[in-house]
């Protein structure tokens, strides 16, 4: 019983009443100690050749060093501890390298000291040494001043809902060290563009714009670390410029420069990774929805030890110091240099997607800039095309201003519909209106009778309107409605012949046996 730590009141109350010549069984009963506990600390006294009341005189630490109380004696006592105590600072920076472990510093220690502590009190006494020496710092934030960017280490994922198929989603956390609010967001990827979108939804959520935004140096933000002048992407740049606030940078491999957004990493798993882990989203939007609503649980759940939620702070204290957000959202700007070739149109090699440009700078140098919504492209800095983006794969976007006269007409040849080729036909005649409608119900599909329509309107051009009027007259008496036959007419001037009947032919009566053309299509 000795060997537990003393207390030491108690064991001054016993020497007052033994003092006071009062029975050791009394004053058992009165302290709830156990007599031969009681005898024991009687022993040692005897042993000191003191008195009670020269004891009590003494402070905590001398009394117990003189009673030899096990939790008073002098800790520096043991030669093995003096010994260890001078390597543990030389210990301490050794595990600071990741691939340093207690059990190697140990068998080192070992082969110099044979005699020395085992592992389990080798590790005891570093530990706690270690812990004396590890100090915190309380950091004095400032409202709107800084917000804080980082990855949570673990994805959410996406199921393909044919395949069952699992797509992991980087989820995006920021927060506000001053008001603790946190933002989450899954990204389809992490890829610049879905970055800078997850940022740009962080400042819709926050309403406003901090002072500074900080990262680590993940390759979307800084392209070459630096303590004190890291290199930002031009992105970053880019992003930076457009919301008015400043970029700053994490020193390398130094994560407690963003030790509030890294707690609220561990924060975002008990918070909502916890809670999803066991639902299935179809869709990164259904993911993000379901995290948008247990991050308004998270935002305005009171916080331990204080009396406002985080949404409260961010609201009454923070939200109003906020620097406004842009007019537009931020979009990414790339920038592509080539030479436009001759078919006069430039690809997004992302996209495999073709822009068109005019024709008169086939050949000649040009800059691309492009964002997910817009491409326009220049020439001495003179913007000479924009286009709408467009994902489409080996798609071509084409303004009829970009093209040469020939290819325009050839596209517009190509447009042309069966309203156009009848239209045009009735400025001729009847009997050439009578001959494309018989050719555009002719095919199967109407657009294979088009370069037939366009051939006999262009003839109007080689001959007169009268005199093509007159053959597809001929031609539809004769039954014999096609191009090649009516340019066959006006070549050989039989339009101007009337030496046949050309009163129309009766078309056969329709009888079930008689088989139409239906029967071959």
């Amino acid at each position: 019983m000795l060997n537990r730590r003393v207390n030491m009141n108690r064991l001054r109350r016993l020497f007052h009443l033994l003092e006071q010549d009062i029975s050791q069984r009394k004053a058992c009963e009165k302290l709830y100690m156990g007599r031969n506990v009681c005898s024991g600390y009687v022993k040692k006294v005897e042993a000191t050749g003191k008195s009670y009341r020269e004891l009590l005189e003494l402070s905590d630490e001398s009394l117990g060093e003189l009673l030899q109380l096990k939790s008073y004696q002098h800790r520096h006592s043991d030669i093995r501890l003096d010994v260890l105590t001078k390597l543990m600072p030389q210990y301490k920076v050794d595990l600071e390298n990741p691939k340093v472990t207690l059990m190697l510093l140990w068998e080192e220690y070992k082969q110099d000291h044979s005699d020395g502590y085992g592992y389990t009190q080798f590790k005891e006494h570093l530990l706690r040494y270690i812990k004396k020496k590890r100090y915190s710092y309380h950091n004095d934030w400032i409202p709107a001043h800084e917000l804080q960017v980082d990855f949570a280490g673990a994805p959410l994922y996406v199921t393909n809902r044919c395949t069952g198929a699992k797509t992991p989603c980087p989820v995006l956390v920021c927060s506000l060290p001053f008001s603790s609010l946190v933002y989450v967001m899954a990204l389809i990827n992490a890829r610049q563009a879905n970055f800078y979108e997850g940022l740009n939804r962080c400042l819709l959520y926050l309403g406003g714009v901090p002072k500074s935004v900080k990262s680590d140096n993940m390759s979307q933000w800084v392209k070459r670390a630096n303590r004190y002048e890291p290199a930002f992407t031009d992105a970053a740049v880019q992003w930076g410029s457009h919301n008015n606030t400043t970029l700053m940078a994490t020193r390398v491999a130094r994560p407690t420069d963003k030790a509030n957004v890294e707690s609220h990493v561990n924060i975002v798993y008990r918070r909502i990774y916890a809670r999803v882990r066991k639902e299935t989203f179809y869709s990164i939007d259904e993911l993000n929805g379901r995290i948008l609503q247990l991050l308004d649980e998270l935002n305005n759940r009171p916080m331990q030890g204080k009396s406002l939620t985080r949404m409260e702070r961010f609201s009454q204290q923070e939200k109003p110091l906020l620097q406004p957000l842009a007019r537009t959202m931020f979009e990414i700007k790339h920038r592509k240099v080539f030479t436009v070739n001759s078919t006069y149109h430039v690809q997004i090699t992302e996209d495999r997607h073709f822009y068109s440009v005019p024709y008169q700078y086939v050949n000649g140098k040009a800059v691309m800039v492009y964002t997910t919504s817009e491409v326009e492209i220049y020439v001495d800095s003179e913007r000479i095309a924009s286009h709408r983006r467009n994902y489409t794969e080996g798609g071509y976007s084409t303004l009829e201003e970009h093209l040469p006269e020939h290819h325009k007409a050839y596209m517009r040849s190509r447009n042309y519909n069966a309203a156009y080729y009848l239209r045009q036909a009735a400025y001729i005649g009847p009997n050439t209106l009578q001959v494309v409608k018989q050719l555009l119900e002719s095919k199967t599909f109407i657009q294979q009778s088009y370069i037939s329509c366009l051939g006999i309107i262009r003839l109007a051009g080689r001959y007169e309107a009268v005199r093509v009027e007159a053959a597809c007259r001929r031609a539809n008496a004769m039954h014999n409605v096609y191009y090649r036959s009516i340019k066959s007419i006006l070549e050989r001037n039989l339009d101007m012949v009337d030496d046949l009947d050309l009163t129309p032919q009766k078309p056969l009566p329709k009888h079930e046996n008689i088989r139409g053309a239906e029967m071959y299509s």
